[in-house]
């Protein structure tokens, strides 16, 4: 054997265990066998379900293969009219909402507006308020016995009421107006001086210049911003249950074809959930599609500092600012204001009284306590769940979990929320595991539903810390999990905790997937909310209670997290 052969031989021999060891070693990471647990709850708790939903659409009720609950959806008015309704309110809300909130994200971005700071955090904050109770608060001021109402009758301006397809439209423009403002504010921000500074110095005007070249680049943020605002409208369920006044929209058809059919087939429920979810599957493609075409790379790092408004537009500036916040609030405020009023049959006495919240507590106190403890539960197994997935996607390189966990995890977020409890029911009302009508199945849908909001808060924060801290760290003898402990999680807490924060207050305030699992005695706030506000003659001073209570746990822990963790809660 010559001297080359045997050169040749060595490192390919010497490879080999080289090439095992590191296999055993790739395979003894700790946070491989963490993603492989991870991908298997997101396997049981979104794919388990929605293949049920699948089955259900696809076969009859003795098993059978049929296209026909889709042939009836496609031809029958019952559902092609309320899907069209659902398509025409979201895209007319979400329009709305960005005719609002582009003009106001652009003087905030390029002008010092006094009170900058608290209208930022307000409006923070009325990205997290729930749809319902908007609703439920402009019905107590324009519904066909509202505060509003009457004031207007008694003048003589002949208004009926806010309830139809103008009410669903008018709180969809005012609880996502705040969710478009907050991304192209960023985005305006982003945007190089120096750009618009070379198209004023060839001779364009500055209106010409904002609208050929700054509002172009504000596009992905645009698109982002109403893709979310029109799929929240989309899957929203209480607000058109509220003050729909009988305009249908498929979620609520959704829910009220599966009630009256579950207990023989929820066959054409399935179907129509199926339809919902594609409807959310191709906003999200074109969404992709207008921010892939329509992002330009920018070179420049520089931003524009802010500049003073002359005395008349900075009165007038201030007064469309706060003139759109108050219309965003007032609702809430009214909520506040009647919780200290006296009802009597549903009617308004203009008394003062303590007896709604005596009621309140004496009659139910439990559901405030539920509440809590579901959400609290459910946000601390979506901190757990959401530091692993997030962990594994930024940092880890897995061929196969890798992958499935960053696409798994995201599912939910485009699951409205009929859909999300539809398939719940269906996959866990028999055996081997049965969760239906326990309190154990809220808890799992809000972890699981709100997961996405705590592990993208996570993996945005991850994102920022430098591997070589950890590396430098294990070359000093530190182990991995002692450097991830001591190096990384002091880094992300306040992604952590905003992150945390944000998913407890969309937990607490969930209702779509609340009023189809819960089960008496389970029911939380937003059920005695809801339930309250859509019987004729309820107590609405209980109701408005109530909503009090909610909103107090929505706004002072947002305030507090934003006031302690201004940017983590910002980048939400």
């Amino acid at each position: 054997m010559t001297t080359s052969t045997r050169e040749s031989l060595v490192p390919r021999d010497g490879l080999r265990p080289r090439k095992a060891s590191a296999r055993r070693r790739s395979w003894r990471d700790p946070w491989r066998l963490a993603a492989w647990a991870a991908l298997v709850v997101l396997l049981v708790f979104i794919v388990y379900p929605q293949l049920w939903i699948v089955r259900a659409a696809f076969t009859t009720d003795d098993g059978a293969f049929t296209l026909a609950r889709f042939a009836a959806f496609v031809t029958d008015e019952r559902f092609t009219t309320p899907l069209w309704h659902s398509v025409v309110v979201s895209l007319t809300a979400a329009a709305g909402a960005a005719l609002v909130a582009v003009p106001f994200a652009f003087v905030m971005a390029r002008y010092r507006v006094p009170g900058r700071e608290a209208i930022l955090t307000l409006l923070t904050m009325a990205t997290t308020s729930p749809p319902f109770l908007g609703a439920y608060a402009w019905l107590l001021l324009l519904g066909s016995g509202g505060v509003l109402t009457k004031a207007l009758r008694a003048i003589g301006v002949p208004f009926g009421s806010i309830l139809g397809v103008g009410g669903i439209i008018w709180v969809g423009v005012w609880f996502t107006f705040a969710l478009i403002f907050l991304m192209v504010h960023d985005a305006f921000r982003a945007v190089d001086p120096s750009l618009e500074e070379a198209a004023l110095s060839v001779g364009s005007r500055p209106w010409r210049t904002h609208w050929k070249l700054t509002l172009p680049l504000a596009v992905p943020a645009l698109a982002t911003g109403g893709y979310l605002a029109a799929m929240r409208i989309f899957a929203d369920f209480g607000t058109p249950m509220l003050i729909g006044g009988g305009y249908q929209v498929l979620p609520v058809v959704v829910y009220q074809n599966f009630l009256s059919e579950v207990r023989v087939s929820p066959g054409t429920a399935a179907a129509a959930s199926m339809m919902m979810v594609l409807v959310s599957a191709a906003a999200l493609v074109a969404q992709r599609r207008i921010v892939a075409r329509r992002s330009f790379p920018v070179t420049g790092n520089r931003v524009r500092p802010l500049r003073e408004l002359r005395p008349l537009p900075k009165v007038l500036t201030l007064a469309a600012v706060w003139l759109a916040l108050l219309i965003a609030f007032v609702p809430h405020l009214v909520v506040v204001a009647t919780s200290f009023l006296r009802w009597q049959s549903g009617i308004l006495q203009w008394e003062p009284t303590l007896d709604n919240y005596r009621r309140l507590m004496e009659e139910s106190q439990q559901p405030i306590v539920l509440s809590f403890v579901f959400a609290g539960i459910a946000c601390l197994l979506a901190l757990v769940l959401g530091v692993v997935v997030a962990y594994v996607v930024a940092r880890k390189r897995f061929r196969v979990s890798g992958p499935l966990l960053n696409n798994l995890v995201m599912v939910p977020y485009i699951l409205p929320g009929t859909v999300f409890a539809i398939g719940f029911i269906l996959a866990f009302n028999h055996l081997p595991v049965i969760l239906t009508g326990t309190a154990l199945i809220i808890v799992v849908a809000y972890f699981i539903r709100r997961l996405p909001y705590v592990m993208k808060s996570i993996e945005t924060a991850l994102g920022q810390v430098h591997p070589s801290l950890e590396e430098a760290a294990m070359s000093a003898g530190a182990s991995p999990r002692r450097s991830f402990r001591d190096i990384v999680i002091p880094m992300i807490r306040p992604a952590v905790v905003s992150g945390g924060t944000v998913g407890f207050l969309q937990m607490i305030t969930e209702l779509s997937a609340t009023i189809m699992l819960y089960a008496v005695p389970w029911v939380t706030m937003t059920v005695v909310i809801f339930t309250n506000a859509m019987q004729p003659g309820s107590p609405f001073g209980v109701a408005s209670a109530m909503t009090t209570i909610l909103m107090i746990a929505i706004y002072i822990p947002l305030y507090l997290v934003r006031r302690r963790y201004k940017e983590a809660a910002w980048n939400l």
